[in-house]
């Protein structure tokens, strides 16, 4: 064999080691997932869902559907090891018990399974391999996930998470809390904010001041729009030195929606200083610096916010209505209309679409924007001025 010969054949073995070790840590992560899913299935009557390569974006993946079971296979090479199994809510404590640790069970299983099975004959070099590669790869799921550690997950809609270990043992310390705090959960999944938050307060004044509970109270006001008293609770919190920097970007939405927009950037920079990549905090950031008209910031914060997900229909869009008020018309343009393709249902799309015609001296086409969103029902105060000003005579 000559030179060359030997340089490409050792090019392709690398290669193949390289596709191997890729596809066992995509194995690993299905079956982790599948112990999440397969007792999901079991404890509930809903669909479950389990994604393989994303932390829940089902756009632009692989769809296979197995009854109630729904799996996306998003085939992104630099996030092959990541995955989310999406099921209904469980109240039993037991059954979601078993549900959060299926996962790391699964992945410690295989991994038995892969050693007894390599130990059980005489195995070529390769499948001697694939089977260390297995055994590796499942044991680090299991230690990497049963292990509690309060970094969050972000999901692909910007919400967050924790890791199965931490699951655990909220869901454990959660079993010793009174029937109020379960009776406020209940309320909340149903999105009756208001009445779930005096089942939170119950629940504190009965001696069961814990931080979580604490939060859910909050949460309850802030969505019921009771916002000084959302604000009171987060400064008990506060004193009692419960407050995380991961609880900031809490604050900086609570300031934000008072129109304390100074106060709330404030808070997002705290947040974002240990959560840079949270592209939705990013775009809560540039919100806040659009309000206070600084539309440079803003930029900057939304051009991260797309960077971090380009999916983010709202980004492009406020992207867009910074750049009108910059005088960059064709770029803003260019932004609504992506923001247009990837959700065309945001009745602020067509607030901006108005202002940019408007920019443009098409005051028809303006008052047809301006006239749709208020079809839709826009929260804006402005609109019905807006529609009389390019309204034909």
């Amino acid at each position: 064999m000559d030179l060359f010969s030997g340089i490409l054949l050792g090019i392709l073995m690398a290669i193949g080691w390289l596709i191997g070790v890729v596809l066992v840590r995509f194995i690993t992560t299905l079956i982790h997932e599948l112990g999440h899913a397969i007792p999901s299935l079991m404890f509930t009557d809903k669909e479950v869902a389990i994604h393989i390569g994303s932390y829940g974006d089902s756009e632009k993946s692989l769809k296979m559907n197995f009854g109630r079971l729904k799996a996306f296979f998003k085939l992104d090479i630099l996030r092959w090891n990541i995955g989310q199994c999406q099921h209904a809510l469980v109240k039993n404590f037991s059954h979601h018990f078993i549900i959060i640790l299926g996962g790391p069970l699964f992945s410690l299983l295989i991994g038995i399974f892969s050693l007894l099975f390599l130990l059980s004959g005489d195995w070529s070099d390769g499948m001697v391999f694939i089977f260390a590669c297995l055994i590796l790869s499942s044991v680090f799921d299991f230690f990497v996930n049963i292990t509690p550690y309060n970094f969050p997950i972000q999901m692909a809609n910007g919400t967050t998470t924790y890791n199965d270990g931490t699951q655990l043992l909220n869901l454990i310390k959660e079993k010793k809390y009174p029937p109020e705090y379960f009776q406020g959960l209940n309320l909340i999944q149903s999105k009756k904010y208001a009445e779930a938050a005096p089942y939170f307060k119950k629940a504190i004044d009965n001696g069961y001041d814990k931080k979580d509970i604490r939060l859910y109270l909050v949460n309850s006001y802030y969505k019921s729009n009771q916002l000084d008293h959302a604000i009171q609770q987060i400064n008990i919190l506060q004193e009692k030195g419960h407050l995380k920097t991961d609880d900031y970007n809490l604050l900086g939405e609570l300031m934000a929606k008072k129109g304390e927009h100074s106060k709330a950037i404030q808070f997002y920079n705290k947040y974002l200083l240990k959560n840079h990549t949270h592209w939705s905090v990013l775009q809560l950031r540039g919100y806040s610096y659009l309000q206070l008209s600084e539309y440079e910031q803003a930029v900057h914060d939304f051009n991260s916010a797309i960077i971090f997900n380009p999916k983010t229909a709202e980004g492009y869009n406020n992207r867009g209505l910074a750049k009108i008020r910059l005088g960059y018309l064709d770029e803003a343009f260019e932004d609504l209309q992506k923001s247009k393709s990837l959700d065309d249902g945001d009745a602020f799309l067509y607030l901006y679409l108005g202002y940019y015609y408007q920019k443009k001296n098409d005051d028809k086409s303006a008052f047809d924007n301006f006239q749709k969103a208020k079809e839709m029902k826009i929260d804006f105060h402005g609109i019905d001025y807006l529609i009389e000003t390019t309204r034909e005579m």
